[in-house]
């Protein structure tokens, strides 16, 4: 029999388990339960491509239901305030009475006619209805978690959403509002002047998860279906993963696929996994991220591929032949869209996993 592979490489999809975002997540449910004003209820998860941020909010959103939260889930995009309104009318549906469809005009019974007219009067606001709805759900001790991914400020709906949770904080409402963004577009949000308010949420980077959590977490998943693996194969595709959370769901789904009717996955199984992680992750992560870059960017990081580690910042800006204040204006931008960080005083190194292998492989 040929078991279920358990690993989640597909977007969005939660892991068996999920590794090193524990403290965030239980920062958040405490600031659930702690009631309005308690500030993890504005918290904003930033990180590039594959670092687990849809698979962060899905895993809160749902924790939350447990906790006498219903949540509403959407993207970043026009129509998502409609898609909010509908998403918490059906998920809070057993706690909201139905909306009256008419109203009595005027009455007439034995004597005394009557008529019924539907209601024409203005549609409220958007705010209006939410808040009007949080007030029926906070009768029955029932609080509103809403999540948008990929946040954009190029969304209006983005920029009005965030204008009105400001006003239900104030009002203290019990509603948490819960974001997640690419360096780049998360620093776009900060800097947008009609939404200041945002700057004062929570901020969690989506840092590298530590070795030993991954080797905990593809341990534990492995073993959750009956199957073991060897200290080798496990260390093998822990270290090879850096921390990635997609990269480490890639690199076991692929594992577990190499010998799926056998009991235990070998040495020799980590490796061709590996082999064929490192393609999916180009295609599915590199590729993409950097299409999104300028050339004047792409030409930064070809610029450090000459070193084995860390790069001088003043090596990199005389292989590009431009200024030392050039080559900073691309070292922040790339700092800020999670392609490279500093590496102590005047250096810096890729932290994206791979990506230094992909573009030796694509651009020398």
């Amino acid at each position: 029999m040929v078991l279920q592979n358990p690993f989640t490489p597909a977007f969005g999809s939660e892991p068996l388990f999920l590794a090193g975002r524990e403290q965030i997540i239980e920062d958040i449910l405490r600031g659930l339960e702690n009631g309005p004003g308690d500030p993890n209820r504005a918290t904003i998860l930033i990180g590039p491509r594959g670092s687990g941020k849809t698979v962060l909010l899905t895993k809160i959103a749902n924790e939350a239901g447990k906790a006498n939260w219903i949540s509403a889930r959407v993207t970043a995009s026009e129509g998502m305030l409609d898609s909010i309104l509908e998403q918490t009318q059906k998920n809070g549906k057993e706690f909201l009475p139905a909306k009256a469809k008419t109203r009595l005009k005027e009455m007439h019974a034995f004597g005394i006619g009557f008529s019924i007219e539907a209601k024409t009067e203005k549609t409220p606001s958007w705010r209006f209805r939410m808040a009007e709805i949080m007030e029926l759900l906070a009768e029955y001790r029932i609080g509103l978690l809403i999540t948008v991914d990929e946040i954009d400020v190029r969304h209006d709906e983005l920029i009005s959403l965030v204008r009105d949770f400001q006003h239900f904080v104030t009002e203290k409402r019990e509603v948490a509002l819960l974001m997640a963004g690419l360096p780049g577009k998360t620093l776009q949000m900060f800097q947008d002047k009609n939404i200041s308010f945002v700057r004062r949420a929570f901020q969690h980077q989506l840092n590298a998860i530590p070795i030993s959590d991954v080797t905990s977490a593809l341990k534990k998943t492995i073993m959750a279906t009956g199957r073991t693996i060897d200290d080798d194969a496990l260390e093998t595709a822990a270290n090879y993963s850096r921390g990635f959370p997609f990269l480490i769901q890639l690199v076991g789904y692929h594992m577990w696929r190499q010998s799926p009717d056998k009991k235990n996955i070998k040495y020799n199984d980590a490796v061709s996994g590996i082999d064929s992680a490192g393609e999916y992750m180009d295609r599915m992560i590199l590729d993409t991220t950097v299409k999104d870059l300028s050339e004047k960017d792409l030409l930064f990081l070809i610029a450090m591929l000459p070193d084995a580690d860390e790069s001088r910042m003043s090596s990199i800006a005389n292989r590009m032949n431009v200024t030392a204040a050039t080559a900073s204006q691309y070292r922040l931008r790339l700092i800020r869209q999670g392609v490279i960080e500093e590496y102590g005083r005047g250096k810096v190194q890729f932290s994206m996993p791979l990506l230094r292998e992909y573009l030796q492989k694509h651009y020398l």
